[in-house]
């Protein structure tokens, strides 16, 4: 900054011509697209509660998809056994492909891996498909079970889990009248 040219550049940028340094414009902070319900949060927090049970340092999809066959009441359990699946040989077969660390880093706060981003990205998808204003369990469960990336997926592959069966149980569970979430 010393030297003619400095001067000269400073010169030329007085304030009456303009601004001497301008910001940066940051868009605004986007909204999420689709809130979660109660449930959703709930197999969120779960899920986070399952990674941490199995000593591992991020939020997979199949923790997300253990969390949400916790609940024997919730409508993920009640459409899968719509559909004749047993839930227990299910969790049986994540939790066979996907063992628990014997040793692993505890932390309050894990973040979410890949597949499970992905999972939650495929839920707002669904959810926003059949026209919900919010993302319930049963658009985290075609999401967990849809993302490639993840363990679900391939551990679960040879049932045949469709998804077109498996939004027609979610939406025989949730009832006749088209409730948000799911």
């Amino acid at each position: 900054w010393e030297g003619p040219s400095a001067w000269a550049w400073i010169h030329r940028c007085r304030p009456e011509d303009g601004v001497l340094f301008k910001r940066p414009k940051i868009p605004p902070p986007r909204p999420p697209d689709l809130p979660f319900d109660e449930g959703a949060r709930d197999a969120l927090g779960g899920a986070t509660a399952e990674a941490q049970r199995a000593n591992v340092t991020s939020v997979h999809a199949e923790h997300l998809l253990l969390a949400l066959l916790a609940d024997p009441a919730g409508v993920p359990v009640r459409a899968l056994q719509r559909l004749g699946f047993d839930v227990e040989v299910i969790r049986r077969r994540i939790e066979h492909a996907a063992p628990p660390r014997p040793w692993g880093v505890r932390a309050p706060v894990l973040p979410f891996a890949d597949d499970a981003k992905g999972a939650i990205e495929f839920a707002m998808r669904e959810a926003r498909a059949a026209g919900l204003h919010q993302v319930g369990t049963g658009q985290l469960l075609i999401g967990a079970l849809q993302s490639p990336q993840g363990v679900p997926f391939r551990a679960l592959a040879h049932l045949d889990i469709t998804p077109v069966a498996l939004r027609s149980a979610i939406a025989a569970e949730r009832g006749p009248s088209p409730s948000p979430g799911g």
